[in-house]
């Protein structure tokens, strides 16, 4: 394609030859409405020119990315361009779009402050993450809100340069951000993923702890990007959004897995803190005294049975290995709630089945297994309810 400056030139040239040659010719004998005429010619020549270099300039000129939505971190290292992914996870862009702009109301800074320019990379992990976004002043711990995960099936942990929101449990989400050093398959969904690097992974890789980021860029191309909002309003409108679609998600988990245990261990006793269990074999003797210890061993699932896994010599799961005996002090050791409850309940040879919601098992926190190098790592999702099967092999008093 030629370029907007040859194509102008010869614009240029053929209106020059219709409308102007003769205004630039002697004009002194030509009179003066025939030169009125021939100088409204030419301001309509230029007109057409400047319509049509307007034209060429923003049409031939390549774009500098892709129709998309992106964010430049610039740093003293290099530059870190980032394309957001504003369709798949519109209510996590617009938070990172509008902090990044200053038009999403915060407690930390004053209305239209760029809240990431000048914070810091404060987290940095070898082979796993680089993290910021937390505010520069060291009085706030963040923005002042919290939104749910948004999480998209297409957006996975699959290598290095994934870009992902960091928080301190599921659904509360703020402003610090991550962006993945290799594949972190195991944190997904668990976590929003919710862009990726497009330009500068090595400046990624560079990184170092407490490394400035200078300014945070949006670029908008293309219409899509150019329409979409990222106000309070609008984010606020999609939080709440989510929520509701949260609390349904909820509801509907905590009815089916009620109907899960009533229909495979109707039986089932319950304690105060909500433990439930069955004794699938009675035990023999006085149930453990404190500070007693018992050889224990138990295998478990998560009520869906995706998940299975047995039990580690030192109390801790693993999954899909044969289960490991362990020694389990009372009222010391610690499993996770339930676990801790039950045990102490139990007498020597008694089994029994354990079903733990998620506030007895682990909680908003989850379980992540010891890293293997080439495995993929045994992950229990925050929020899961897991049952066990669980027998206390030994008891030895103190």
């Amino acid at each position: 394609m030629s370029s907007p400056k040859k194509l102008l030139k010869a614009f240029f040239l053929l209106i020059y030859d219709i409308h102007l040659k003769d205004f630039f010719c002697p004009i002194i004998s030509i009179p003066s409405e025939e030169v009125v005429l021939k100088r409204k010619k030419m301001q309509l020549g230029v007109f057409i020119i400047l319509v049509v270099y307007s034209f060429l300039t923003s049409s031939c000129s390549p774009s500098k990315y892709p129709d998309g939505l992106y964010a430049e971190l610039n740093m003293g290292k290099g530059q870190i361009v980032l394309q957001l992914e504003f369709e798949k996870t519109p209510m996590t862009v617009a938070n990172f779009v509008g902090l990044a702009e200053g038009t999403i109301d915060n407690s930390a800074l004053p209305a239209g402050t760029p809240y990431f320019d000048g914070t810091t990379f404060h987290r940095v992990v070898p082979n796993h993450v680089i993290q910021a976004g937390a505010p520069k002043d060291a009085q706030s711990r963040g923005p002042g809100y919290m939104f749910p995960n948004e999480i998209h099936p297409d957006l996975r942990h699959s290598g290095a340069g994934m870009l992902g929101m960091a928080n301190s449990g599921p659904h509360t989400n703020s402003s610090q951000f991550y962006i993945t050093l290799s594949d972190r398959s195991y944190l997904d969904n668990i976590y929003t993923v919710f862009g990726h690097v497009i330009q500068g992974i090595e400046v990624v890789h560079l990184t170092t702890q407490e490394d400035v980021i200078d300014s945070v860029v949006i670029v908008r191309i293309g219409k899509k990007s150019k329409q979409f909002k990222s106000d309070t309003e609008s984010f606020q409108k999609l939080v709440t959004e989510a929520n509701q679609k949260l609390k349904e998600e909820k509801d509907a988990k905590k009815k089916r897995e009620a109907d899960l245990i009533q229909t495979n261990w109707p039986e089932a006793n319950a304690t105060e803190s909500g433990l439930k269990y069955v004794v699938v074999q009675e035990g023999q003797g006085q149930k453990p005294e404190s500070g007693a210890t018992l050889k224990v061993i138990y295998s478990g699932k998560s009520i869906d049975g995706n998940l299975a896994f047995t039990s580690r010599g030192d109390g801790n799961l693993t999954p899909l290995l044969e289960a490991a005996p362990f020694e389990f002090i009372v009222e010391q050791s610690q499993i996770n709630p339930g676990i801790n409850e039950a045990l102490a309940d139990m007498k020597k040879g008694e089994k029994r089945i354990l079903i733990l919601i998620s506030d007895l098992a682990f909680g908003t926190n989850g379980y992540y297994a010891r890293e293997v190098q080439g495995q993929q790592r045994f992950v229990i999702p925050p929020n899961t309810t897991l049952v066990y099967e669980i027998e206390v092999l030994d008891i030895k008093s103190d």
